[in-house]
């Protein structure tokens, strides 16, 4: 792997990471049939002193699903998809290294371009989690800092690659014209040499000499 790729792969590997850690569940979801249950353990209580503390747990509960990061439900609309496109982000990186340039660039650029593709996504999510209050700015400040640099190593890589591609396929094109060309030169020839071969019979013939 060249040193860019390399430095690369491990900026996506440090994606990754970062990514599973910031989509950790760390709030539980209460729901309304919660929130009934305790209001019904409520009205049940006759001491005030229990009234007290079961409202107290209930503030409890509002307050870490009121706090920064993902709860079971949000996790399952973002966070487990986050994590399936940062581990696409580092796969194409690996696989795209992995493509032979001068046999198969063509393929090696889609996958740089998936890369790219799965960066933008990311940073769609990462802008939606921060709207919904599942991640702090300065936890995306991180987070997107990390993104951006695997995105724009992959954009130059794609660039220097896409410049290499360039003028192979100039090449290949310039080949397949030459062979067109030696084509029609062959074919020119043997018509020529059907033409001097049909003269000398019809020559050979009004002279009165033998066909040979």
């Amino acid at each position: 792997m060249a040193d860019k790729e390399y430095v690369l792969g491990n900026k996506a590997r440090e994606l990754v990471k970062y990514t599973i850690q910031a989509t950790r569940i760390v709030t539980g979801d209460v729901s309304q049939r919660d929130v009934r249950k305790i209001l019904q353990k409520v009205a049940e209580l006759d001491d005030i002193r229990d009234v007290k503390a079961v409202c107290q747990q209930l503030i409890g509960s509002l307050d870490r699903t009121d706090k920064k990061g993902f709860t079971k439900s949000s996790y399952r609309d973002y966070g487990e998809e986050m994590r399936k496109v940062a581990r696409n982000i580092v796969r194409n990186i690996h696989a795209a290294n992995g493509k032979m340039f001068v046999t198969e660039y063509e393929e090696r650029l889609r996958l740089i371009n998936e890369v790219l593709d799965d960066c933008s996504l990311m940073l769609e999510y990462i802008l939606i989690c921060v709207e919904n209050g599942y991640v702090s700015v300065e936890r995306s400040g991180i987070w997107t800092k990390k993104l951006r640099d695997v995105q724009y190593m992959t954009m130059s890589w794609r660039k220097n690659d896409g410049a290499r591609a360039k003028k192979l396929r100039e090449e290949e094109t310039a080949q397949a014209d030459k062979r067109q060309v030696d084509v029609v030169k062959t074919a020119i020839r043997q018509v020529k040499e059907e033409q001097r071969q049909e003269a000398s019979i019809k020559k050979a013939f009004q002279e009165g000499r033998p066909i040979n």
